[in-house]
């Protein structure tokens, strides 16, 4: 099945397996479930629209995101096609405005409805959604020759010895440094990274460059920000921590 016009912004093809929800933002998927493992706890079937099948409603959007994600992999295999569909994220900046200025507070921030509601007005045809992201990270000395492993996060903070947290911390500082976004001047000017908490940590635990890369990023999908654009065929960006 396909859905199509000629001035549409993508073309999707879905698998046998999957079909249009009667809402129109979503489709149902049941692979979400039996493939990777995606579980509603608290489904119940007797308040949804479309009763048992509404366990395997999904987000058109983060449905297409993650087509774009198994591009060129094994994973693409039986699990939809899209042509075209290209997403473009805006950087936002919803951190403290303390010492630390640059780290963002996980889950919940009290920044987001405001951006929503600061979206639907000005910028009505754009959607907000979290930025979904999966962080690798490695640690090697100066001058390494060949190619160097750069696992994902989980088995990165065994290797390297440093918390998930600082990881987290530092990929999204040197993220905001790197693109640049809407901030308090006041009080992020002088704790930008490298010279940030996070930038502070990793000096002290021996590290003396920081190296932004984007290469794992999906095809078609790039974020935006005041300075720049980039993509996984982007640059990287280097950073020299303070001593």
């Amino acid at each position: 099945m396909a859905w199509d016009t000629e001035e549409a912004w993508a073309r999707i093809t879905l698998p046998d397996h999957a079909r249009p929800s009667a809402l129109g933002w979503a489709i149902l998927d049941p692979a979400l479930e039996s493939v990777e493992g995606l579980t509603h706890r608290d489904f119940d079937p007797e308040l949804d629209p479309e009763g048992e099948d509404g366990r395997h409603r999904h987000e058109l959007l983060p449905w297409i995101y993650d087509r774009h994600l198994e591009l060129g992999s094994d994973k693409a295999e039986g699990r939809g096609v899209v042509e075209r569909g290209e997403i473009n994220f805006r950087l936002e900046y919803i951190g403290k405005a303390e010492r630390e200025a640059l780290r963002r507070t996980a889950g919940p921030h009290h920044k987001v409805p405001l951006i929503l509601g600061y979206t639907l007005v000005f910028e009505p045809y754009r959607l907000v959604y979290f930025l979904p992201c999966e962080l690798h990270a490695a640690m090697f000395e100066p001058g390494s020759s060949g190619q160097i492993e750069v696992p994902r996060l989980s088995t990165a903070e065994e290797q390297m010895g440093l918390p998930r947290t600082l990881l987290i911390a530092a990929a999204e500082e040197a993220l905001i440094e790197s693109l640049g976004t809407k901030y308090n001047e006041r009080n992020t000017r002088g704790r930008r990274f490298p010279n940030s908490d996070a930038g502070e940590r990793l000096f002290a635990a021996g590290i003396d460059e920081v190296i932004l890369s984007f290469l794992p990023m999906p095809q078609r999908v790039s974020i935006e920000g005041l300075r720049g654009t980039v993509s996984r065929d982007s640059k990287s960006f280097r950073f020299n921590l303070p001593s």
